[in-house]
């Protein structure tokens, strides 16, 4: 009778021992230790062109959360289209799917909207914001999510 409960005790002490490393294991497999570094916050909006004209976006909360509403401002000095810009969000080299935030006008002349950046399954976090300006051409802005 004693070996068996001495034969228990191994097999129950083995086992939680396995069941913890496991998990600890398991854990470190989901924190990704390359991208622990914060994202610097950029000084100031995130500069781009269309056709010699600059374009300035701003992103806030910065760094970007992914899988949250992030606000988008775009300034765009001198664009007289008739239709609003809109900003479409990727990630390069890979089909993400349609992420597109409609922009609209505020009384201060800049662009406005609000969408969400998705996680990518990968673990990757450097997106692609591209602004299109219908009539006047596109402009293209990197930059990493935090989570």
């Amino acid at each position: 009778m004693k070996r068996l409960i001495g034969a228990l005790f191994v097999v129950f002490t083995l086992g939680t021992g396995a069941t913890i490393y496991i998990a600890h294991r398991s854990w470190d497999g989901l924190v990704d230790r390359r991208h622990s570094v914060a994202t610097p916050t950029p000084a100031g909006p995130l500069r781009g062109a269309i056709g010699g004209q600059e374009v300035l976006l701003s992103i806030a909360p910065w760094p970007p959360i992914a899988m949250r509403e992030v606000e988008f401002t775009v300034s765009l000095p001198g664009y007289a289209g008739k239709a609003s810009p809109y900003l479409d969000l990727s990630m390069a080299g890979m089909e993400m799917g349609r992420n597109r935030v409609d922009l609209s006008r505020g009384d201060d002349g800049r662009y406005r909207g609000t969408g969400v950046i998705v996680r990518c399954p990968s673990g990757k976090r450097d997106w692609e914001a591209t602004v299109s300006a219908p009539g006047a051409g596109k402009a293209v802005f990197h930059f990493a999510v935090a989570d």
